[in-house]
C-alpha cells in the first residue's frame, strides 16, 4: 500500500476541524485578543488536579495546542491524516473515534501515574496530541508492517521503519530529559495504548478466548443435559394410530 493523498473519513476529519478550530481561537484570542493564559488552565493537564477528581483534564488536554507554536499544531495533524486514514478505512468511523479518544486519554493517564512514582520525569501543564498520534503511528505499524506511506508526501516509511523511529525518538527525549508540551511519559503511553487497543490488541484476543470459553461451556452444558434426559433416551413419544375410519373423529387429537 503506497499513499500519496490519503482520504480521511468521517471520525478523523471531525477531529482534525475541532483541533484545528481551538487552536485557531484560543491563538486569536491570546496573541490579539489581549485574553489570558489562564483561559487555558482548566483545559490543560495538571498531576495534582488529576488527581484531585479533575479527570476531565484527560480529555480536554488532548486537544489543545500551543497558540504561539503552529509546528506543535501541524505535527499532531499530519500524524493523524497520514496515519490515521488507512486505520479509518480499516476500522469504521466509530472504532476509530473511540480508539482516538481512549488513547488519548490513556497517555496522559500514564503520564500522570508516572509523575506519582518518579516527580522527576512531571512536569507542571502538560498538553497536545502526541500521545493520541504515537498511539495511531503504533497501531498503523503493527497493521501495516509490509506497508509503505508516503510521509510528508514525499519519504517513504514502512511499518517497520515507523515503529523503530518513534520508539527510538521517545527514548532519547526521555535519556536527554527534553520534555514536549505533552510531558516525557506520555508518548510511551500513547505507544502503549496502541499496541493494546489497536489491530493485534492483546485485550481483544482475550476477550475473543474468553467469549470462546463461555460459549463452549454453555454447549457442554446443553450436550450434557439432552444426553442425561430420560426423553432423549427412550426417543420421541411417538404412537401408531389405525387408519380406515370412515366418520370424523370427534377427538381433535386425532386429526394429526
Amino acid at each position: 500500500m503506497t499513499m500519496g493523498f490519503p482520504r480521511p473519513g468521517r471520525a478523523l476529519i471531525g477531529v482534525m476541524v475541532a483541533i484545528t478550530c481551538i487552536w485557531v481561537m484560543f491563538a486569536v484570542g491570546l496573541n490579539f485578543g489581549d485574553v489570558s493564559n489562564a483561559v487555558l488552565a482548566p483545559f490543560v493537564g495538571d498531576v495534582d488536579k488529576v488527581l484531585h477528581g479533575q479527570v476531565w483534564r484527560l480529555l480536554t488536554a488532548p486537544l489543545i495546542h500551543d497558540p504561539r507554536n503552529p509546528w506543535h499544531l501541524l505535527t499532531t495533524l499530519m500524524g493523524l491524516y497520514f496515519l490515521g486514514t488507512p486505520l479509518e478505512q480499516r476500522w469504521g468511523a466509530k472504532r476509530t473515534l473511540l480508539f482516538l479518544v481512549g488513547s488519548a486519554a490513556f497517555a496522559y493517564a500514564v503520564q500522570v501515574a508516572a509523575t506519582v512514582l518518579v516527580p522527576r520525569v512531571g512536569q507542571a501543564g502538560f498538553y497536545g496530541g502526541l500521545g493520541m498520534v504515537e498511539a495511531v503511528a503504533i497501531a498503523w505499524a503493527l497493521a501495516y508492517r509490509n506497508a509503505t506511506v508516503r510521509l510528508f508526501f514525499v519519504l517513504p516509511v514502512s511499518g517497520t521503519m515507523l515503529l523503530v523511529f518513534v520508539v527510538a525518538m521517545s527514548v532519547l527525549n526521555l535519556i536527554s530529559l527534553r520534555a514536549p508540551p505533552e510531558g516525557l511519559i506520555t508518548p510511551f503511553g500513547g505507544m502503549l495504548a496502541g499496541w493494546l487497543f489497536g489491530e493485534l490488541s492483546p485485550l481483544r484476543r482475550l476477550l475473543v478466548r474468553l467469549r470462546f470459553r463461555q460459549l463452549q461451556g454453555k454447549s457442554d452444558t446443553l450436550r450434557r443435559m439432552r444426553t442425561s434426559s430420560p426423553r432423549s433416551r427412550s426417543g420421541p413419544p411417538l404412537r401408531v394410530l389405525p387408519g380406515g375410519q370412515k366418520s370424523n373423529p370427534k377427538d381433535k387429537r386425532w386429526l394429526n
